[in-house]
């Protein structure tokens, strides 16, 4: 691509004549200090295993078909490796 000088310059005034540049449009809020990393007062503590049952209690109790429970049997063999593919002769 060729472009020279006087052309990136118009580009450029166009460019700025469009509107406000980008650090024009923000407010200074990162450098006031408006945002803020502060340590709560109070420490976090995880809800228990109750306050969640009772959380997500209702919406389970609206489900019409609960899932079934989960039962976990010992997969079926339908057949051996060797019966697939058979063994390669060297």
């Amino acid at each position: 691509i060729n472009v020279d000088f006087d052309e990136l310059t118009m580009m450029a005034l166009e460019q700025s004549s469009l509107g406000p540049a980008l650090n024009e449009m923000t407010p200074a809020t990162i450098s006031s200090g408006l945002v803020q990393k502060s340590s709560p007062s109070t420490p976090y503590v995880p809800p228990s295993r109750n306050d969640l049952d009772l959380l997500f209690q209702l919406m389970f109790d609206k489900l019409p078909n609960p899932p079934p429970s989960v039962d976990h049997q010992a997969p079926e063999v339908i057949a051996s490796i060797a019966d697939v593919i058979p063994p390669v002769q060297a």
